[in-house]
């Protein structure tokens, strides 16, 4: 793959759409039981106080994020672009404040997030699709930062009739090149953020240093009504902030 256009054909092919789908399952179901495993053996280690295999299980646990990340990313780009019956009213600012409470505990706050200005506005998307969008810009230069110091502020505002979401970093970050890269979907971050902005239907500029995401209104205004709130799922390991930040 040479250029954007090869990466997206290819996350555009029946066959490899077939392929990842299948894929997918094999490691969903292997990583299911390993985690199942793990929580057992945790408990007999803690009851051993074993820091050793404590420490061993973590790095199990680690490199089930990895495998969950590399299928739940190809899945998910190799799905075709949503639909509005796909997609869910979300209240941008209420989304943005569930967004950095949830990198700060995935990170075990190696990654912190602030929210400036935002509005309380409605947009039809996919919450899933939006976090992973956000969240490959925040896992690329969160592995590019100097002295720990990883921290980002989010922020959003109505343009005529989008919301524009921004993802600002605020410390210093190393030259990308210098990096070590665990996956393509690392050292391709820039066209997995267009990929998942064209399955929403949104528009994505990246800079060095800043993310903005502009998203239709919901209804051409921001003062539509939004759906009742289904329920969040509880978060665990394998959850898009989990698989995304959890291991970094």
């Amino acid at each position: 793959m040479d250029n954007n256009k090869d990466f997206g054909e290819f996350f555009g092919s029946p066959f490899a759409a077939e392929l990842i789908s299948s894929t997918e399952n094999v490691i969903r179901r292997s990583v299911s039981g390993i985690a199942a495993a793990c929580e057992t053996l945790s408990e007999s280690a803690e009851k051993k106080h074993s820091k050793q295999d404590i420490q061993l299980i973590n790095g199990i646990m680690e490199m089930c994020c990895d495998l969950m990340r590399s299928a739940q990313l190809s899945k998910a780009l190799t799905a075709e672009k949503l639909t509005d019956e796909d997609m869910s009213t979300i209240r941008a600012d209420a989304f943005l404040r569930d967004f950095a409470e949830s990198c700060k505990a995935a990170s075990k706050g190696r990654c912190t997030v602030t929210v400036g200005e935002t509005s309380a506005s409605y947009i039809r998307t996919d919450r899933e699709a939006l976090r992973f969008l956000l969240l490959s810009f925040v896992r690329r230069l969160t592995a590019c930062g100097e002295g720990g110091k990883n921290a980002f502020e989010v922020s959003c505002g109505e343009k005529l009739k989008t919301l524009n979401i921004s993802v600002r970093a605020l410390g210093t970050f190393v030259d990308e090149s210098h990096v070590g890269q665990t996956d393509i979907f690392d050292s391709r971050y820039r066209e997995v953020c267009m990929g998942f902005a064209e399955r929403i239907g949104a528009c994505a500029e990246l800079s060095d240093n800043a993310l903005t995401v502009g998203i239709p209104l919901s209804d051409g205004n921001s003062r539509a009504v939004a759906e009742a709130a289904s329920a969040e799922p509880e978060r665990d390991s394998f959850d898009p902030f989990g698989v995304m930040l959890g291991n970094m």
